[in-house]
């Protein structure tokens, strides 16, 4: 009975024994089973998914060679199919030589040449010398015209373009001056007890310090406390009438400067990000211009001032899907019923930044209308930033009293920063130059502690920078080492306007378009900045 019961110590060491040959003993496969997940919950989200990982960066290669890269190996192919083509034919029907070396007599045999071919020709001669490409003794000509057909359908993908777009123009009565927003503001904190002198106090400090100039847009909601007797009014009735106001009057413009019917649109996308009524204001805009029973609609909310770029990658990805149609998008923000009414620093920063403004594009890949396009859509990249501070850097909630805002985070600007540095590395090997993207690689070779930064004025020609403030610019400016001129379109539309969230670089493409020396082929890149937080960037090219 001794010799069959092993002792306690013979057990310890055939089981260390089992372990080190890798061999599955009684108490590996109890731990095994208590530390193993056992509901789907769990599993799924113990599983590490290395392979998808790899999967995932090759696949980036993968479309940054495809959307960069086809179309100069389609050309080369066929480049190289036309020479050989060339060769064969010529062979084919042989050399004239003159009788008798002279010019005339060179003339006359190549027009004897000529002639030759012209007869070859008609005799399908050249269909003979296409066969005997493909079938050239060097064994190569058949992956070439293999490659060429491939590369022709992979090269294959409905662009594109942008029509035209019209922006929102506020009436006279809606543009107030800093001194008349302060005194604006101080009537309000009276009339519904709100503010308080040192919150008075913070709001024109801030307000002289952000760059905005003394023409900027408030609505008329907020503009009755002009009167000291008057309250704001925040009821729906003012709100819809700002949407109205704005988006009608924009769309009206786009439908005027382009020659477009209501009719013709076949999809219609607003984004908006705090005002988001029943009915949609889609369907607001649907009544207001009669667009078709069939026309599909999508309205947007809570995307932030990056949420222009959003909806023309939504605009987009539906015409690539829908040959030969028109969609139309409007970016705005309603700001009738955002004003925040109480004391802290963090939520009273929205009371100075944000304006009235709108935007509507029209985009299409009708072949009727695409010798009518402005631009033409070669890159769109969008970043969301998913960890805890991005959530939190701009949040709508209420504060310690109860009062509803939007509250700006202290650390916007490196959150921010953070989310550009994503979008644009992403976004580098799609437009940067080789020679800067070599430069990089050979950096990273190095391990050099200062790594090499690319310029994107290698590759861009005008930039579209959200005017969310002069914090941001400056920090952008600095971070894409770009020059004072680069950053006026944004620095002034941030004087003249304010920030009109997603709305805003569109109106810097227009003050590009006014302004600077924009001709065919330049590109333009615009890059936004939302919550969430989110980083779109759209890089397009000069049509006409």
């Amino acid at each position: 009975r001794s010799s069959a019961e092993p002792s306690p110590q013979r057990q310890m060491a055939e089981d260390e024994g089992l372990r080190r040959r890798g061999a599955p003993n009684e108490s590996s496969e109890r731990a095994s089973r208590a530390s193993s997940p056992k509901t789907t919950a769990q599993r799924a989200v113990a599983y590490k998914p290395d392979i998808r990982v790899r999967l995932t960066v090759l696949r980036d290669w993968w479309s940054v060679f495809r959307s960069r890269y086809m179309d100069s190996v389609f050309w080369i192919t066929c480049f190289a199919l036309a020479c050989q083509f060339a060769v064969v034919t010529y062979r084919n029907v042989g050399p004239v030589q003159p009788e008798v070396e002279t010019p005339k007599a060179y003339a006359k045999a190549a027009g004897k040449a000529v002639e030759e071919a012209a007869k070859a020709a008609a005799a399908l001669r050249v269909g003979d010398a296409a066969l005997a490409c493909l079938n050239y003794p060097g064994g190569w000509m058949w992956p070439l015209a293999v490659a060429a057909l491939v590369t022709y359908l992979l090269r294959r993908k409905s662009t594109v373009y942008l029509l035209d777009f019209s922006l929102f123009e506020p009436p006279e009565e809606w543009k107030k001056s800093q001194a008349e927003l302060v005194q604006l503001m101080n009537n309000i904190g009276r009339s519904m007890k709100s503010y308080e002198e040192p919150d008075l106090e913070f709001m024109a400090k801030v307000l002289g310090n952000s760059g905005t100039g003394d023409a900027t847009a408030w609505p008329p909601g907020i503009l009755q406390c002009e009167d000291p007797t008057k309250q704001q009014d925040q009821t729906m009735v003012a709100a819809r009438h700002e949407a109205e106001t704005v988006i009608c009057s924009t769309l009206q413009r786009l439908f005027e400067s382009t020659g477009l019917k209501p009719k013709q649109v076949d999809f219609l996308i607003i984004n908006c990000s705090l005002f988001s009524p029943t009915p949609s204001l889609c369907a607001m805009a649907s009544n207001r211009f009669g667009l078709r029973s069939n026309c599909r609609t999508f309205n947007l909310s809570g995307q932030g001032c990056s949420a222009s770029l959003l909806s023309v990658d939504l605009a987009a990805e539906l015409l690539q899907n829908n040959p030969c149609s028109l969609a139309v998008v409007v970016s705005t923000e309603l700001i009738t019923q955002s004003l925040y009414h109480g004391h802290e620093k963090a939520f009273l920063l929205q009371n100075t930044l944000f304006r009235c403004g709108g935007a509507a594009v029209a985009l299409t890949n009708k072949a009727s209308l695409i010798g009518r396009a402005k631009y033409r859509l070669r890159h769109l990249v969008r970043t969301q930033i998913t960890d805890d501070e991005s959530y939190s850097a701009v949040f709508q909630c209420e504060d310690g009293s109860g009062a509803t805002g939007v509250r700006l985070s202290k650390k916007i600007v490196e959150v921010a920063g953070n989310a550009m540095k994503v979008n644009l590395t992403q976004l580098g090997p799609l437009v940067l130059p080789l020679s800067e993207q070599l430069r990089v690689v050979w950096s990273l070779l190095r391990r050099s502690p200062k790594r090499y930064l690319p310029s994107f004025k290698a590759a861009i020609d005008h930039f579209c920078i959200h005017a969310g403030g002069r914090a941001v610019l400056d920090g952008i400016e600095k971070n894409l080492k770009l020059d004072p001129d680069d950053m006026l379109p944004s620095r002034t539309v941030l004087r003249e306007r304010g920030n009109t969230s997603s709305s805003s670089i569109w109106y810097e493409l227009r003050y590009i378009e006014e302004h600077a020396n924009i001709r065919r082929g330049h590109k333009v890149m615009q890059l936004g900045f939302g919550s969430g937080f989110k980083c779109n960037s759209a890089v397009w090219s000069r049509c006409r």
